[in-house]
């Protein structure tokens, strides 16, 4: 890195002179060819190769925990409960686990008398239960207290036959939404008696619904990921709303982590991360922000950090930090947060994150499909000065365009008088609305 600001400050040095002619009003001219130059010079900056500026991008550092067996136990999925204190993980033929999410050595192996691999698992908002999914319309529930796994009633007769791959509770607890394939997406109750209830959504499409998340608010908003049709939101009435820009991506996951905003966030193949602002007094107004992100793989799934950040975990393995109220539009923009180059752990690099879950803002766990128990956290450097040295390069790379652009500006004066027509009727525009 040390390299990259080397360079960029030699640019700088050699530009600077050129700046200083052309703002000063004092000073001659610049002259023509110099202008042309001055275009060429940036131009060249543009096609050094961007590895300079992106070094020892990595805010954090990973080492194993544990692992839960000594073979590749194929999970596919884990679920942290609503107080934060428990982790349910699922796979394949019938796999599924408990492990603290405090302490992940505290640890215990349920049986689920399934052979069909689970899929997806969601904690009641109440945490004492969590629903599980899986192929062949598998539906189990298992219970905190004595760590049991039952069959759910009434999911063969409306299930069987499907891939199930996605479950999520609404906030109060009175739905759970399953998705699978096909385009299968389905509401589900059972009430204290045992007697339980499916009914299909209308408006659903036929690709395969592959995620689905639920606001934790009252308003008992959800929002669904599929196979190619896009992301839809599911409103309070059970209701599908299309959201226009989404189709046409493989949408991998979707997480409404912060309950204090209206916001939902989705990742998809081709880099692509899907802000989702939701209307709660309209649903059917809600609208999707799709973002493309440079980061030399594919997200596969979101996890919150902080009240202002969630983390886009990525293939190969790695995640990329996400301010969500950064940017000039207000949602969002990535930092580096874990390059998979910089795991040093050869076999943890080629593995796949299953899921993960912050402890603190700087520190958190993932648990690999394998079955890897990963802790992260900030080197012995403070984690504020880490984060200013890691995001240098990213800054750097942003930059560039915006120099460059600067710089076509300055060496034209023909933009220059567009620009300053452009900008006094906006101000006059602005003047009369007020």
């Amino acid at each position: 890195m040390g390299a990259g600001r080397g360079f960029i400050s030699s640019i700088l040095f050699l530009i600077t002179p050129y700046i200083t002619a052309v703002k000063d009003k004092s000073a001659k001219p610049v002259a023509p060819f110099m202008r042309h130059r001055l275009v060429l010079l940036v131009l060249a900056i543009l096609l050094v190769p961007t590895s300079i500026a992106q070094d020892n991008e990595s805010v954090v550092e990973v080492t194993t925990i544990s692992l839960i067996g000594q073979s590749d136990l194929g999970i596919e999925a884990i679920a942290v409960s609503p107080n934060g204190e428990d982790v349910v993980l699922v796979g394949a033929v019938g796999f599924a686990h408990y492990i603290s999410a405090k302490d992940p050595s505290n640890e215990v192996e349920l049986n689920s008398n399934e052979g069909d691999t689970l899929n997806h698992v969601d904690w009641h908002p109440q945490g004492l239960t969590a629903l599980i999914v899986g192929d062949g319309g598998t539906m189990v529930r298992y219970t905190r207290d004595d760590h049991s796994i039952t069959h759910v009633p009434g999911s063969t007769a409306n299930l069987m036959g499907h891939q199930l791959n996605a479950i999520s509770w609404d906030s109060s607890g009175n739905w759970a939404y399953i998705g699978g394939d096909d385009g299968l997406i389905m509401r589900f109750r059972e009430d204290g008696n045992g007697n339980t209830e499916y009914f299909p959504l209308n408006g659903s499409k036929l690709s395969d619904v592959l995620d689905l998340s639920c606001h934790h608010q009252m308003h008992s908003i959800c929002v669904m990921t599929t196979e190619s049709d896009g992301i839809a939101v599911i409103d309070q009435q059970h209701e599908l709303h299309w959201l226009l820009g989404s189709e046409g991506t493989r949408w991998a996951a979707v997480d409404c982590p912060h309950p204090e905003r209206e916001r939902c966030y989705a990742v998809g193949l081709g880099q692509s991360v899907g802000v989702v602002e939701i209307n709660s007094n309209k649903p059917s107004n809600s609208y999707v922000a799709v973002k493309h992100v440079n980061i030399g793989g594919e997200f596969t799934d979101v996890h919150p950090r902080s009240d202002g950040h969630v983390l886009l975990q990525t293939v190969p393995f790695g995640w990329i930090d996400w301010d969500i109220t950064d940017g000039d539009d207000g949602l969002g923009l990535a930092y580096p947060w874990l390059d998979n180059s910089d795991v040093e752990d050869v076999a943890m690099r080629g593995e796949t994150m299953a899921g993960s879950w912050s402890e603190t803002e700087e520190t958190g766990f993932a648990v690999t499909s394998y079955g890897r128990i990963v802790y992260y956290y900030p080197p012995k450097a403070t984690i504020s000065d880490n984060i200013v040295s890691a995001l240098a390069p990213m800054l750097v790379i942003i930059a560039v365009p915006g120099v460059f652009l600067g710089l076509l500006y300055i060496s034209s004066p023909k933009l220059q008088k567009m620009y300053l027509n452009w900008s006094k009727a906006r101000k006059s525009s602005k003047r009369g609305k007020n």
